[in-house]
């Protein structure tokens, strides 16, 4: 016998889209983990995903264990920075630390 229960009707979450959230400023994320050489890359401003600024992101999503660095800072107060180089050198005007190797 059917149940005389209304199903709930689960919507997904409307998609962020790039329009909602443009990235507008470059921001170079820096990382230190143990066993592995220093890295870094570009980001945008926001995370597309969620449409959170990269600086939130990067404080609730780094890791915290011994020996683990994650630093973020605006492109443009790092000019000449090569996000390339291996290992990366650590990034100058720093906007967000996280981590006890910091």
């Amino acid at each position: 016998m059917p149940s005389s229960r209304p199903t709930a009707i689960v919507r997904p979450k409307s998609k962020v889209t790039q329009q909602s959230c443009p990235p507008t400023r470059d921001v170079i994320v820096w990382m230190r983990i143990p066993g592995v050489q220093d890295s870094a890359q570009v980001l945008g401003n926001y995370d597309q995903q969620n449409c959170e600024p990269t600086f939130k992101t990067v404080q609730e999503t780094s890791p915290t264990e011994p020996g683990d660095c994650t630093e973020a800072a605006w492109a443009s107060d790092n000019p000449g920075y090569n996000v390339d180089a291996t290992p990366a050198r650590r990034l100058k005007h720093v906007y967000v630390a996280v981590g006890p190797a910091c």
